[in-house]
């Protein structure tokens, strides 16, 4: 991985966070449950308070963003231990590089210092590349969601992947 940081993001990251999220649903709307359209809606204030929230990662070379990562802690206090991964984009420029196993890990490892200890995340079934990486980090298949998303040629599949860790 070539002179990358992978940081926590911060409500300063905002511009840069919206900028790639949106290079990412344009390039690949199947991988994102939102819309362009729906992104360009959210206010600004609203991104950056789920940056301030924490749960987001990005991957920096230089100066420019090229990845990002988001971890949503679920809040109940019964499903607390639970947390989902999304969105996971990395710019075409840095992609081959170790950049979406950095963001990865450093999602799984700011998850596991919260106390959770079972990762879920939702992907697109022919998204063979994301599959890969997950399973190379312990995913396992648990499911597929039929007629997930509303795609541009009619709806699309996605698999159900789970990582569990010890609860020690």
């Amino acid at each position: 991985m070539t002179d990358t940081t992978i940081r926590a993001a911060t409500d300063r990251d905002v511009d840069s966070w919206r900028a790639l999220r949106m290079d990412g649903i344009l390039r690949h709307p199947q991988a994102f449950i939102v819309s362009a359209k729906e992104a360009a809606a959210v206010p600004v204030e609203e991104d950056a308070a789920r940056l301030r929230s924490g749960g987001r990662f990005m991957a920096f070379m230089g100066d420019a963003a090229v990845g990002l990562i988001g971890l949503n802690r679920n809040t109940m206090p019964r499903s607390r231990h639970r947390g989902e991964i999304g969105p996971l984009y990395v710019a075409p420029q840095a992609r081959g590089q170790g950049v979406a196993d950095a963001l990865l890990t450093a999602a799984m490892e700011a998850g596991r210092a919260m106390g959770v200890w079972q990762i879920e995340l939702s992907v697109y079934v022919e998204n063979h590349r994301a599959i890969a990486l997950y399973e190379r980090h312990g995913f396992a298949l648990t499911g597929k969601i039929p007629n997930a998303l509303l795609g541009a040629e009619g709806y699309e599949d996605d698999l159900l992947m789970i990582r569990i860790f010890d609860r020690t």
